[in-house]
């Protein structure tokens, strides 16, 4: 038996969504379906507070949740380390890609044949799905590099362009660890941390 690895995560919501997780915890089968999330279904978590703060905020000032205020949830992930595939780890990434290579004509003959119209962009979450069905994955991490982000310093649209140049030129990018749980068991505690208006950490 692999041993335990435990990860710690904060869920950014808004509270539309505080009677279903309240009733139902944190529930990867509750999450609207998308092809393109970015590390498949689930539930997702950023391993920086201020970051599941920023989109706590975000995704409450939308017009489609107004009346809602932000939440953050600080939770533990566990699961065992060979249900975890990390893709900050080079040979977690190796070992993504033989995976879909050995099967990329199936997945993608499958979804053209229900997707008139198709690019591995708009329908990434199968790709990592289809990985977690093979490899018996639970939880998959990796941390996005981003040339611009919204909770960073505000500058106007001029010295964001050359920012922006700047960061591909030279390689340097803010990074945006994410944690993707699929399996509710693996969510082991999560307590509300952030409700809107007091911090109660």
């Amino acid at each position: 038996m692999n041993s335990i690895v435990s990860i710690m995560g904060y869920h950014g919501t808004c509270s539309k969504f505080k009677e279903s997780i309240e009733n139902n915890g944190l529930d990867p089968d509750k999450v609207k379906y998308r092809e393109n999330h970015w590390l498949g279904q689930g539930v997702y978590f950023f391993e920086d507070y201020s970051q599941a703060k920023w989109w706590a905020n975000d995704t409450s000032g939308k017009s489609y949740n107004a009346g809602s205020f932000p939440l953050i949830y600080k939770s533990n992930i566990e699961a065992e380390g060979n249900k975890i595939l990390n893709l900050d780890d080079n040979n977690e990434v190796d070992k993504f890609f033989s995976c879909i290579l050995r099967y990329i004509s199936e997945i993608e003959s499958d979804l053209r044949g229900r997707y008139p119209i198709f690019t591995p962009e708009n329908f990434r979450a199968v790709y990592f799905d289809y990985y977690k069905i093979q490899n018996n994955i639970s939880v998959i991490i990796y941390t996005f590099p981003k040339d611009s982000v919204k909770y960073a310093s505000l500058r106007n649209w001029k010295d964001l362009k050359i920012q922006r140049d700047l960061a591909r030129a030279l390689g340097i990018y803010y990074g945006e660890k994410q944690i993707c749980v699929s399996k509710k068991e693996c969510i082991t505690s999560s307590v509300l941390v952030y409700n809107g208006e007091d911090e109660v950490i």
